[in-house]
């Protein structure tokens, strides 16, 4: 029978572990060039989230959730955009904790920070470039 792992175990295994900001329990952050990604278990999910605007851009709003769809179908079900209640334009990917292994997890996080990087600044550059307030750039320091 197989065990639930922990996300403290998934980090260690997968090598992530130094790069790992501890938030609170079963919670962590984690750099990814521009971007950062947050990682937790929620009941029995794990689930990464790169939080990168606090709202969708005030012109270009058809324009911008196709090209939001766009890199949906690029990133083939890796990760994928979404908007939460409270606004934030995030990206993410989860799954059950339940027989996920370090590899698989490393894989997971790895995808959603390296994507997250990647179409930050895409969409910064295309969509947000009169609303700086709006993107997670302010947040890091």
């Amino acid at each position: 029978m197989s065990t639930t792992p922990t996300l403290e175990s998934l980090l260690k295994d997968s090598g992530l572990a130094d790069k790992a900001q501890q938030i609170e329990a079963n919670l962590v952050r984690l750099q990814w060039g521009s971007a950062f990604v947050i990682v937790g278990v929620s009941g029995s999910a794990i689930v990464a989230i790169a939080p990168l605007f606090r709202e969708v851009p005030h012109e270009k709003v058809t324009a911008f959730y196709k090209r939001l769809l766009e890199h949906n179908a690029y990133m083939g079900g890796m990760a994928s955009f979404a908007i939460q209640p409270d606004g934030w334009v995030i990206l993410h990917a989860g799954r059950a904790l339940k027989g996920i292994d370090a590899q698989e997890f490393a894989a997971m996080v790895a995808g959603v920070g390296r994507f997250a990087d990647q179409f930050d600044d895409q969409l910064i550059n295309e969509f947000y470039v009169d609303q700086p307030e709006s993107t997670n750039q302010a947040d890091v320091h």
